[in-house]
């Protein structure tokens, strides 16, 4: 009995050099981590706990959390929350049940292969040789996605239609507009369209098909910078129109998309370098059909 005794006694004994080596070792983790919530057991969520979290939220939705100091300390208390409710799991024996044994595993695999992968991202990043290269490759395979369509500016004053002297008073403003008369005046003084009235007119650059089909009609007739237009009739009611200028279909230089296209190039490059990775990982994996069709059936209750 006294051997027992002693027995249990070493047992005990060893159990709490478990315990106290483990308490240790969190301790040790801990030290210098700045503690962001405590909770009465002793449980604490740090920083970098509160930085994994937010790590795995969308942009949008981080930024939000980091803009309102109630929800990031609504994220450090919910983490805590997991964390107490962890502790008491692993008290009640409940990660040892099978399916939350295999779903702690999948959970450590996913984090600790996202930081392998990361690491590898960092390992292949391209240099800006291969960035530039690969940028000038994808801009001369695309010609059409940088082209920008012709356009013309536009000047115009808008004259509600009221019936014959609506098109009287738009004839004599043409008059003056002939006469020499500033458009930029006239249009402030006299158009009824609140968006470009107060900038004498002016519509700035627009393509095809943006303007009102009889707008569009009498603009393409207007040959040269200064041309006017006849007193246009359109839904919105009449119009004088004088060409400004106009812009021949042309294509964006390389440097003006570059910075989009070294973006893309360094994300195509990494996700090429993965998928290498990956499918060198992947290419001997064998399955077992049997056991991938039993998935497909109910579980046995």
């Amino acid at each position: 009995m006294l051997k027992m005794v002693k027995i249990r006694k070493i047992a005990l004994c060893c159990g709490m050099v478990v315990c106290l080596s483990s308490a240790a070792a969190v301790a040790q983790q801990l030290a210098g981590a700045t503690v962001v919530v405590k909770g009465s057991l002793d449980q604490v969520v740090t920083v970098d706990d509160v930085r994994s979290e937010l790590q795995r939220m969308t942009e949008q939705s981080r930024t939000s959390v980091l803009a309102k100091p109630d929800a990031l300390q609504q994220v450090a208390s919910n983490l805590l929350i997991r964390r107490v409710l962890a502790v008491e799991a692993k008290r009640d024996g409940l990660a040892q049940q099978p399916l939350t044994a295999a779903a702690l595993q999948v959970a450590a695999d996913k984090a600790l292969s996202d930081a392998r992968m990361a690491a590898l991202d960092d390992q292949n990043a391209p240099s800006e040789a291969a960035l530039d290269a690969y940028a000038r490759g994808a801009y001369q395979a695309s010609k059409e996605r940088f082209e920008k369509p012709a356009q013309t500016r536009a000047r115009h004053i808008l004259i509600d239609n009221k019936g014959p002297e609506s098109l009287q008073k738009a004839k004599d403003l043409l008059a003056q507009l002939r006469g020499g008369a500033s458009f930029d005046d006239l249009a402030k003084a006299h158009s009824k369209d609140p968006g470009s009235a107060a900038r004498g007119g002016d519509l700035g650059f627009f393509g095809a098909g943006q303007m009102v089909r009889p707008f569009e009609d009498a603009v393409n007739t207007l040959k040269k910078p200064g041309d006017l237009s006849e007193p246009v009739e359109s839904q919105f009611g009449l119009h004088i129109i004088r060409l400004e200028e106009r812009r021949e279909k042309s294509r964006q230089a390389y440097e003006e998309v570059r910075q989009v296209l070294m973006a893309e190039a360094r994300s195509a490059l990494v996700n090429e370098a993965r998928m290498q990775k990956l499918q060198m990982i992947s290419k001997d994996f064998t399955f077992d059909a049997a056991a991938l069709e039993s998935l497909r059936k109910p579980a046995a209750k």
